[in-house]
Parts: structure tokens; sequence; C-alpha cells
């Protein structure tokens, strides 16, 4: 087991804090790295978290951070989707596919239910995982992102943006996405750190997770069969998945919890990691 060291320079969350790569635990092939960060005492909540595209488990630094300083009772459990982080490349995976590699990234830690929450491309999964593994779940929180599938005009263009990715490497996720990310009253480190990740995305990387999201199965008919708590979060500035899809999503969700951080764009956790946090940290209460 190594000691967890924060990408970028991240704040250090504690020293209980510590990173298990899955890769090291397990003689299959292929399994997802993740990172744990245990509650300083027993838990009472063990929670996943599935970042956006085109980043990494680096995206939930700063509100795990906040989330530590909120409440002691909740264990994280981070995890890199195939190719980002420090997950190895899985050519052609699929939504469906990288569930059962989720589940086995949780069962190295804990047989409990867990929440699973998932910020835009790994809500996308946390659908996937609800698809397969329902009773493995006691909570849900699905940020920026929708049930809906792509339509065809939007798998076209992911097909390109795969080609130009592989052609120009990162560049091309940040001349399509960057300015869509953030606006002129992110925080400026903040922003920094944004175009920092998308840089660290490896072509083929970006390349494949394009071709999961385009090919992932329509969630809208879970909507009414998702009897657990529910958290939606969106931002009001979000380009990429409007406020008003997740707006709609929640009605549709029963009981769901809706919270919409006026003024943010898509990577609500990263750029407004405290009141994500908040937001998460009320929602453990009704869990």
């Amino acid at each position: 087991m190594q000691t967890g060291v924060w990408r970028n320079a991240q704040p250090h969350i504690g020293a209980h804090d510590y990173l298990v790569s899955t890769n090291l635990l397990s003689p299959r092939r292929f399994m997802l790295n993740s990172r744990l960060l245990p509650a300083a005492d027993d838990p009472l909540h063990f929670v996943v978290l599935l970042h956006a595209f085109p980043l990494s488990t680096a995206m939930w630094d700063r509100m795990a951070v906040e989330l530590e300083s909120i409440r002691d009772d909740t264990t994280l459990l981070l995890v890199d989707l195939p190719g980002f982080g420090e997950s190895p490349l899985h050519e052609g995976w699929t939504m469906k596919g990288i569930a059962k590699e989720i589940r086995e990234a949780i069962l190295v830690h804990t047989p409990d239910r867990i929440i699973l929450g998932g910020l835009s491309m790994g809500g996308y999964a946390a659908f996937a995982f609800y698809r397969e593994y329902p009773s493995m779940l006691r909570g849900i929180v699905l940020s920026n992102t929708k049930a809906e599938v792509d339509s065809e005009e939007a798998k076209a263009y992911r097909a390109e943006f795969a080609a130009d990715a592989l052609a120009r490497g990162a560049d091309a996720a940040i001349d399509r996405l960057y300015s869509k990310f953030v606006t002129e009253d992110t925080d400026a480190e903040i922003a920094i750190d944004i175009r920092s990740w998308m840089s660290e995305a490896q072509p083929r990387a970006i390349a494949d997770a394009l071709g999961a999201m385009a090919a992932r199965e329509d969630s809208t008919d879970l909507l009414k069969l998702i009897s657990i708590p529910a958290l939606v979060i969106s931002g009001s500035e979000d380009e990429t998945i409007a406020a008003e899809i997740q707006r709609k999503m929640a009605k549709e969700l029963h009981g769901a919890t809706y919270v919409e951080m006026n003024g943010a764009a898509h990577l609500t956790a990263s750029e407004r990691p405290l009141e994500w946090a908040e937001a998460f940290a009320s929602f453990l209460d009704r869990v």
C-alpha cells in the first residue's frame, strides 16, 4: 500500500489518507485504479465517485478537502476510468462493461452497500452501474449529467472529436471543451488546474471514452425505477448539459434533491468545491 501523493500540488487531506492501486491487488489483466480516502473514524458512509471527461480523480481533490472539513464519517473511493489518471487503457470499453470493473474496485474495500456519485461521463457510468447492480447502492449522486442517449448528430460529433484527439492529442479536447468548463468568474487557480488536468489526457483514452459515451444505453427508463435517495447537481451556466435538462431529470426521480449552482459551468465539483461538498454533506443526512 502506497502513501497518497496529490497530483498538481493539491491540498493534502490528512495523515490518514492513502492510495490503493487496485492494479497491484489483483492478477487480472485489466482493473481500474482507485484512491481511497478513509474517514477519520468508523465510516457511516462509503462513497464512490466517478470523474468527468476528459479528467481524472484529481478533479475531486478540492471537494474532498472541503467535505472532510464538514464531516468525518465518510470514506471516499475515487475511481479513474480507463486510460485516465493511473488506470490503464482499455480499448473499446463500454459503460456496461466498466460497471463490472467499478464493482470489483469497490469490493476490494467493502462488501456493504455504497453511495455512488458521478459527474458528466461519471454520471453515465453511474447510470450503467445502477442498471447492473442496483442492490449495491443506497444512494446516488448525478452531477452535470443526463439520462438521455446521444442523438445521431451527437454521435457523429463524438466520432469526429475522437479522430481529432488521435491526431492532435489533448489539444483537441482543450480546444473544444475548455471554454465550456470555466467562466469569467472561475477562480484563476482552479481554471489553470482544469486546463492542466485536460492536458494530461492520453489521445487513446479520449477517443475510447468518446466511443463509450456515444454507445451508452438510454437511461431514461431508470428514472422511474430508482428508489434510493438521489441528489442532482447542476450549474446554471453549464453549456454542455443545460440545467433545464438536469432539473427535469430530478423531477422524474422519486423524491430527488435538486441543487443548481448559480454561475457555475459544467465541472461544478471542481469549480465550486465547497458548495458541492455542502450539498453532498446535507444529502448524506438523508441516506
